[in-house]
């Protein structure tokens, strides 16, 4: 009784070990290779969406569309996978006098996969309550 009860919590951490990695694609790396932000392009494009993220010197552009909404902040790394994003300046040729609202906000992003055109990272949205990903291809 004694050895079955032995095997079933190596059984059960075994599987809490698992799930604490997170692979999404079959060719990810074992351990993030955090690095690809320091200076890198990445996008995601879809028919109806664009999506591209620079990094460059403690910098991250976003650009949404063609070049209809732009956001850049400077980076703040907190470890070797976390970083924090200041909005300094919004650039877009929407109306939108609420832009200044969202210059000076702080998120806080976690790089939880890479492979070898890829990276994933994590971040919170909707004021916070969701935690939120995005997957882009290397460029």
């Amino acid at each position: 009784m004694k050895i079955k009860f032995t095997l079933f919590v190596a059984l059960l951490f075994s599987f809490a070990l698992q799930s604490q990695r997170r692979n999404d694609f079959p060719y990810s790396d074992k351990i993030p290779n955090c690095d690809m932000i320091k200076n890198g392009t990445f996008s995601r494009y879809s028919q109806d969406n664009r999506f591209k993220v620079k990094f460059s010197d403690n910098k991250m552009t976003e650009i949404y569309g063609k070049n209809t909404v732009t956001i850049e902040s400077n980076i703040k790394m907190l470890s070797k996978c976390k970083f924090k994003a200041e909005i300094k300046n919004i650039k877009t040729k929407y109306k939108m006098p609420d832009s200044l609202f969202y210059v000076g906000k702080k998120t806080e992003y976690e790089v939880v996969e890479t492979g070898k055109n890829y990276i994933i990272y994590d971040y919170r949205c909707n004021e916070g309550k969701n935690i939120c990903s995005e997957i882009l291809e290397k460029k």
